[in-house]
């Protein structure tokens, strides 16, 4: 499994949000649609918060409620 580590640097920040604005504009460009909720878990898992399985699993366990 997949470890997370969480970073601390301005720069790493400053990167974090061009990947989230990157990753939003790739989505809308193939016709889909982002959330802030979805934004919020990549800036978790960019920070290394969490991992993409937990963010995975969270939205799964969301779509079951």
């Amino acid at each position: 499994m997949t470890t997370a580590h969480k970073v601390t640097t301005h720069t790493a920040s400053r990167s974090v949000e061009e990947s989230v604005q990157f990753a939003t504009g790739v989505v809308r460009l193939a016709g889909g649609t982002v959330t802030e909720a979805d934004k919020a878990a990549a800036r978790r898992v960019a920070r290394g918060v969490s991992t993409p399985e937990q963010e995975l699993a969270a939205f799964r366990q969301e779509l079951e409620l």
